[in-house]
């Protein structure tokens, strides 16, 4: 009996040792190593440490949300909006005067995809015939967000948020 305790103590402490290294020991970083931000948002992880500074990860646009105050009121209305955004970024508008949320339906494709568009006939029947070489989305590197002066913002904060089958939040 004594054994088998001092086994299970000796693994308990073997993963919070682990814990430790992979977090540097701070409890606010996530799985990742990323500090967690937002922790006050209602998700699995409370808050979210799927993200990344200074670039702007987001792909098709959806929306531009203009009375936004802050990175994290922008994650919470593209987890209000589950039926269209899957990625927002909160960086400086084009004219670098303010920073704005925008909310997207999809990630930055990769440099070497193009996705095109095209409806298939419906009824297929009616002679309907899809639209040739149709809207399209090309896949580009990911780009840095800028301030005004053209300098990298690493105040700047996009990445996912994943509405889960369950019913819960990544982010």
């Amino acid at each position: 009996m004594r054994c088998t305790i001092a086994f299970i103590a000796c693994i308990v402490a073997t993963s919070d040792v682990a814990t430790a290294f992979k977090t540097d020991g701070d409890p606010e970083k996530g799985n990742e190593g990323l500090k967690k931000i937002c922790t006050h948002l209602k998700t699995q992880d409370k808050g979210c440490v799927r993200y990344t500074r200074g670039y702007d990860v987001t792909g098709v646009l959806t929306t531009v949300t203009p009375n936004v105050n802050d990175e994290c009121a922008c994650i919470e209305e593209c987890i209000k909006a589950p039926g269209f955004c899957d990625t927002y970024v909160w960086k400086y508008n084009d004219e670098g005067t303010r920073r704005t949320c925008t909310l997207y339906s999809n990630f930055n494709l990769p440099s070497n995809v193009t996705v095109v568009y095209d409806e298939p006939p419906t009824p297929p029947n009616q002679g309907y015939d899809p639209i040739s070489g149709g809207p399209t989305q090309v896949g580009a590197l990911v780009p840095k967000a800028t301030k005004a002066g053209g300098e990298i913002d690493e105040g700047a904060v996009s990445g996912p948020v994943w509405q889960l089958e369950g019913g819960e939040t990544q982010c």
